[in-house]
């Protein structure tokens, strides 16, 4: 599977949080981060995004550390974009990065509970976190990440 050639796979700078926020806003408007908020996760970590032929960022992820591992935003793919596999390809992406700098966990916050069969057909599974309307998801990446406990089955 490879990604349709209309779009560019670009690493966000802090000079790209204005774009990556209007992205957000494009794409989930209840829940974008600010452009203060989007410069802070991409100085505590970084970014992927496809951008089109006409330079606007159309998909994007997000990742900073926290103990133990990364914490992910939610994918932000606008509407035109939606079924295209830039989600997909943007998860295999960090998760290679994720792999190749030793670090073994991803966490991902969920606001809404529809995007949970995505995620988890992208190997994440809910972390208790005491009820409350967000739902945890991680998923381990580093040397463990291709064998699944037989307990957990």
């Amino acid at each position: 599977m490879s990604t349709p050639a209309a779009v560019r796979l670009r690493r966000a700078g802090v000079k790209d949080a204005e774009r990556l926020t209007e992205l957000a806003a494009a794409a989930y408007p209840a829940d974008a981060p600010t452009v203060a908020e989007m410069a802070d996760w991409l100085e505590q970590g970084g970014a992927l995004y496809y951008e089109d032929n006409a330079g606007r960022p159309v998909s994007s992820l997000r990742w900073r550390e926290e103990q133990g591992g990364w914490r992910l935003a939610p994918l932000r793919t606008v509407d035109s974009a939606r079924g295209l596999g830039y989600g997909r390809w943007l998860m295999t992406q960090v998760e290679a990065l994720a792999i190749r700098h030793n670090i073994p966990v991803l966490r991902v916050e969920l606001r809404d509970p529809a995007d949970l069969a995505y995620y988890r057909r992208l190997g994440y599974e809910p972390v208790p976190n005491g009820g409350g309307t967000v739902l945890d998801l991680s998923k381990r990446v580093g040397g463990t990440w291709q064998m699944r406990d037989p307990e957990q089955s």
